[in-house]
């Protein structure tokens, strides 16, 4: 049985719906009935009935904006309008609010229960939809969770997802995402997570994620499950924020997977979802990371020595989170051309990517990672490339936007491709797919900074055709995704310039 409500200022129409239709032999159940629109909103939020019937006019809002509201909050509601007024605007805009009738006053019951019965029938339907998506194989919800894990916003993927998970919008949900540092998950880590009260769902070999339906985190089950995971395998275990709805879930997911990188605390064995705060911007002011860039980029040791040695003043003073100086080096990072953060010395490790023990640990490793990027760089440019190399390098530079590919350079040049490819390797220490994935992503990151393009048009500008790929190999470079990226970083740009 289908739950309705109805909506009138009109108490004779609201009787005279209540006992002229035969509601239970059209599969309905009047359960609410409604004077103003306000009233007709709040039984929406707690009935959450399939079928909303309201009149067109009604005090202090009309009809057709109380079903864009209902429409936008509850899109699974159906609506259905009628009204006194023979005006085709009314019509039109009831069309417009994807109403799925408009009757009109005095009522014919043989016309209203005609029209319940297909009301009904629709219902049916949707509902057969839904338990078919509901059986879809993993693989294809996987998809589904894998679109949104890599920025997917769509309405129609996040309603789907709802669906999946049987997600009203003010159910509480959380995500946690399980990744393995050295390779896959095994077969033991997925039969732990099989044991978990959580829906699984696969975003990679080395990576699954957990959603949970749960006003608040349970923490202490999480350690547990995670000491389960531990024992033998390097398995960590991130956790993002409680949300509500399809849209919570993606955030929450979102969360969790930027806390597998740059945004996290630790609370034992977990990592638990941080953002960007003001204590990470407050040290990025004392850091001078436009001072450190400099030095790397200059190549003076001399210099890079007097800036490494005001940094540990800095830290000193300031005594800055472990969570800080991660945010700092995501930071940084993102500053430095392709060649140096991508140097051969520390091949494919962004440098937020350290564990330590205590804040002095980390910074200590840092400043090692800083000199030994800067003798990458130095070595390499006592080396003199091949001219083939320095084409390539070049082409990389100046035409990252395009695309480029190893075959077409080859080609320019008469050269075999897969020599080329091993010469590029050679000498620079990083394949040519891999410096120019490198190029595209340091040309988005001031994009992302400096300007408030959509994340899509930036990635098509430096290169990339495919959004949610972009999403992910920035994600899994800078230890966060572009949009999260773009809301720690864009404000403290200023923070960068060093003191005049």
């Amino acid at each position: 049985m289908y739950r309705a409500v109805i909506a009138d200022d009109e108490p004779f129409m609201l009787e005279g719906m209540r006992l002229m239709i035969d509601w239970q032999r059209c599969g309905f159940a009047l359960c609410g009935e409604a004077r103003t629109a306000r009233d007709a909103l709040h039984l929406v939020d707690t009935l959450q009935p399939h079928l909303l019937i309201t009149d067109v006019r009604m005090p202090g809002m009309l009809g057709t904006d109380l079903a864009a509201i209902v429409a936008c909050y509850y899109p699974e509601t159906m609506i259905l309008f009628f009204s006194g007024y023979r005006d085709f605007s009314y019509a039109q805009s009831a069309i417009h609010s994807h109403a799925f009738g408009y009757l009109l006053k005095p009522i014919d019951v043989e016309e209203v229960e005609n029209t319940l019965k297909r009301a009904k029938t629709e219902l049916d339907a949707r509902q057969a939809a839904m338990q078919r998506e509901s059986k879809l194989p993993p693989v294809l919800r996987d998809q589904v969770f894998n679109r949104i894990a890599c920025g997917d916003d769509n309405p129609e993927s996040l309603l789907r997802a709802g669906v999946l998970l049987k997600l009203q919008p003010e159910d509480p949900c959380y995500c946690a995402v399980l990744a393995n540092r050295q390779g896959a998950v095994s077969d033991n880590a997925r039969l732990v997570l099989a044991s978990a009260n959580a829906v699984i769902f696969e975003l990679s070999p080395r990576e699954y994620g957990l959603v949970f339906r749960q006003i608040e985190r349970d923490l202490m089950a999480l350690e547990r499950l995670t000491k389960l995971l531990s024992d033998r395998e390097d398995n960590t275990l991130s956790v993002g924020c409680v949300h509500s709805g399809a849209h919570g879930f993606q955030k929450s997911l979102s969360e969790a997977l930027d806390a597998q990188g740059v945004l996290y605390e630790a609370s034992g064995a977990l990592r638990l979802y941080r953002p960007f705060d003001a204590q990470a911007t407050a040290w990025l002011d004392h850091a001078c990371l436009s001072a450190i860039r400099d030095s790397l980029i200059a190549g003076k040791a001399d210099m890079l020595e007097a800036v490494v040695k005001d940094l540990r003043k800095a830290a000193q003073k300031a005594k800055p989170s472990l969570f800080a100086l991660r945010c700092m080096a995501a930071t940084l990072d993102s500053m430095l051309p392709a060649e140096a953060s991508d140097s051969g010395a520390l091949p494919g490790r962004p440098l937020w990517q350290q564990n330590a023990a205590d804040c002095d640990a980390w910074l200590d490793a840092f400043i090692d990672q800083l000199h030994a990027i800067q003798h990458s760089m130095l070595s390499n440019v006592r080396q003199a490339y091949p001219s083939a190399v320095l084409t390539a390098v070049e082409a990389i530079r100046t035409r990252y936007a395009e695309p480029l590919n190893l075959n077409k350079i080859a080609g320019d040049l008469h050269m075999n491709p897969a020599y080329l490819g091993q010469l590029v390797k050679k000498h620079t220490g990083s394949t040519f797919n891999r410096l120019l994935l490198m190029a595209r992503i340091e040309h988005a990151c001031p994009l992302l900074r400096q300007t408030a393009s959509p994340v899509g048009e930036i990635a098509i500008s430096v290169g990339f055709h495919d959004v949610d790929y972009f999403s992910q190999r920035f994600r899994n470079r800078m230890g966060m995704s572009p949009v999260a990226y773009r809301y720690a970083v864009a404000p403290k740009e200023d923070a960068h310039a060093p003191n005049q």
